[in-house]
């Protein structure tokens, strides 16, 4: 007999210990053929370097997939090599030699790993055309899928895996030559100390995630760049120093301070379970920092992705295109030219236009200041680049393009007319309304062609009625009709800014007519990922080609670290039942029925579970307030609070499975040896 054959009839009698294990990397592999087929895939050809740069979030989701199975195949790995070691010792008895047992070692997790390849590789290939079009609908496109089987994934998922998987079995190694045959008889019997704690440690733990959640909430989030990182990884810092310093120091010490009530402590269910934590602590501290961070992780990433994604397709591509398609400073042949364009495609029609004269001023108030984004600094008092507007004008946008009614959102607006000879209405550029919310009230300086005039604030807004990216820091005052006559009249061609804002019926069927326009107006923008002249069809595909993307990728991630996270901690708990069996067995012995055991292990290991997922929520919390924050103003229009809700559930409900899994596979292991 061979030792593959030894190795392989010992993974199919073991199978069923393996299965977790087993079923988690296999989706691990899954998924990492999913985004590999998905970059390979034709359909995503226009994506590699266009909208989205689809090929960057690809690679990359690949490159996560794959650096989160190898940490949970390693770490999987040493547990069941720690199981072993008995086994590894009696084989050594038997008289084989170490480099056998470490060759037997070896096949038998390659053989596991192997199954796992084979089974995620079929399983990915076969349903990636159907997850191709699930994305595709995320994406807001309606492309035909053909089914095909992509060659080059599916050699990068064999290559890549199959080489994780023997670096795994290497590791077999290790255990052969690092211990002793008495160690390795005697590993079910060496005992764990009981773990110490340091008040410092635990003043540390709050100390460090007080800091690092202050950080967080006093972000600048509107701040880009290097200034936006060095926050962003001081306060991530903090958490996760702060986080392991919860489960090393101040919880032992929480643990402790419980012991002290004997009445509570002393009851049999509630003694037991509180020692086995006090025990495991310590162990345990390094594992319950990583899955609260996970938890943290994949809640505030699907909760954002998904929230952000349903405002997209709202307010969100509103805020950029208010029209349908909105052209500046074109010529009479230009824009003749829109017009026999639309005729002609026939996709749709139009069904109002607006001439929008805009005249170039300058704006002064001592307590105003346009913000750079990149920056952040921010100077009172200085003069700023603005538009100035027609009362008419501006009423006849608010009619044209539905512009419902609201205050400091950037698609709503307040204003009703009613200008005197020396009001004013002022549109803020700024993305919050911390600059202009003390403005009404006061005067605001317009300068133009060497003269000045004050305009008292009669209100203010943040809407964008050319859509963000035409007023991006470039404020607007809105003035009566004769003041605006009297500007226009001075005013030369170079003065003026003219905008054609051009509604059709349908803007979701206004691709081809889109199309066939950018082809002749020039380009006005180049920004990564938007098209070169504003429409609401093109910033609709736009936005979901990148968001969207971004919201199914953080889906399945979120999925692959709860499911690996749960194996995890599942993992952990069935090997610690193996080591606390016959302990269990004496408790037995000595009175302890059958209720009073299942109460102490459902209560043991509710703890195990539920500290990480407290932590995890904890931080959950904050990184969704930040989330809010940055999207400022427009977060009352976001479901980032409900989604969070239903993500907590179903996280929730996914570590309950494999809680109720540990409970009934823990007291069987216990049970096993009375």
């Amino acid at each position: 007999m061979t030792f593959a054959s030894i190795a392989f009839k010992n993974v199919r009698k073991k199978f069923g210990s393996y299965i977790i294990y087993f079923l988690s990397t296999t989706f691990s592999v899954v998924l990492f053929n999913l985004f590999c087929s998905m970059y390979f895939n034709p359909t995503f050809e226009k994506y590699r370097f266009g909208t989205g740069k689809m090929s960057v979030l690809f690679k990359g989701a690949s490159i996560a997939v794959f650096l989160f199975a190898a940490v949970f195949v390693m770490y999987a790995g040493s547990y069941f090599l720690k199981t072993q070691k008995k086994e590894i010792a009696i084989y050594s008895v038997l008289g084989m030699r170490k480099g056998q047992i470490a060759m037997l070692m070896f096949l038998e997790t390659f053989f596991i790993g192997l199954l796992a390849v084979a089974a995620g590789t079929v399983i990915g290939a076969v349903s990636a055309g159907y997850t191709v079009s699930l994305l595709l609908r995320f994406m807001g496109e309606s492309t035909k899928i053909v089914f095909t089987v992509e060659a080059g994934a599916v050699m990068v998922t064999l290559i890549a895996f199959i080489l994780l998987f023997a670096v795994s079995g290497l590791r077999a190694y290790r255990v052969i030559y690092q211990y002793s045959l008495i160690e390795l008889l005697s590993a079910e019997k060496q005992s764990e100390k009981l773990p110490g704690y340091s008040v410092p440690g635990a003043v540390a733990a709050v100390i460090f995630l007080a800091a690092g959640y202050t950080i967080c909430m006093r972000m600048d989030v509107y701040v880009g760049g290097l200034n936006l990182l060095k926050p962003t990884f001081i306060s991530a810092l903090c958490i996760l120093i702060g986080t392991y310093f919860l489960f090393r120091s101040l919880v032992p010490a929480l643990v402790a301070a419980v012991k002290k009530r004997e009445k509570f402590y002393y009851k049999t269910s509630n003694y037991i379970g509180i020692s086995q934590i006090a025990f495991r602590l310590k162990g345990n501290a390094r594992m319950f920092t990583v899955i609260s961070l996970l938890t943290a992780i994949t809640i505030t990433m699907i909760s954002a992705s998904y929230s952000f994604y349903n405002l997209i397709g709202g307010e969100g591509t509103e805020s950029y295109a208010p029209f349908s398609y909105l052209a500046k400073n074109i010529d009479e042949d230009q824009h003749d030219r829109i017009l026999s364009t639309i005729s002609e495609v026939g996709e749709v029609s139009v069904t109002s236009e607006d001439k929008i004269e805009l005249i170039n001023i300058e704006l002064q108030n001592n307590q105003y200041a346009v913000k750079d984004q990149q920056t952040g600094e921010t100077i009172s008092g200085l003069s700023v680049k603005s538009y100035l507007m027609s009362e008419s004008m501006y009423l006849k946008i608010i009619e044209e393009t539905h512009t419902p009614g609201g205050k400091m959102s950037e698609t709503r607006s307040d204003f009703k007319g009613g200008l005197d000879d020396v009001s004013c209405y002022f549109i803020d550029g700024n993305a919050v309304s911390d600059y202009c919310s003390n403005l009404p009230g006061q005067e605001m300086q317009v300068s133009f062609h060497n003269e000045n005039e004050a305009y008292t604030v009669q209100g203010i807004s943040l809407h964008k009625y050319l859509g963000v990216l035409d007023l991006y820091k470039h404020p607007t005052i809105v003035v009566s009709d004769s003041n605006y006559k009297r500007f226009y009249q001075k005013a030369a061609a170079e003065d003026i800014d003219t905008f054609y804002g051009f509604q059709f019926d349908d803007d979701m069927k206004a691709s081809q007519t889109v199309e066939a326009i950018d082809r002749f107006i020039p380009a006005r923008f180049h920004h990564g990922g938007l098209p070169g002249n504003i429409s609401y069809i093109g910033i609709y595909k736009a936005n979901f080609a990148l968001f969207g993307s971004y919201a199914f990728i953080g889906f399945f991630l979120g999925a692959l670290f709860s499911l690996a996270s749960g194996s995890t901690l599942y993992y952990k708990l069935i090997i610690e039942a193996e080591e606390e069996a016959p302990r269990y067995a004496i408790l037995r012995k000595t009175g302890m029925n059958g209720r009073e055991l299942t109460s102490s292990i459902a209560k043991q290991l509710g703890l195990v579970y539920g500290m990480p997922l407290a932590a995890g929520l904890l931080h959950t919390v904050f990184g969704l307030l930040l989330y809010i924050h940055a999207l400022g103003e427009m977060s009352a229009q976001t479901s980032a609070a409900l989604d969070a809700v239903i993500v907590v559930l179903l996280n929730i409900a996914v570590y309950g499975v494999f809680y109720f899994l540990s409970v009934r596979s823990y007291r069987k292991i216990v049970c096993r040896s009375v």
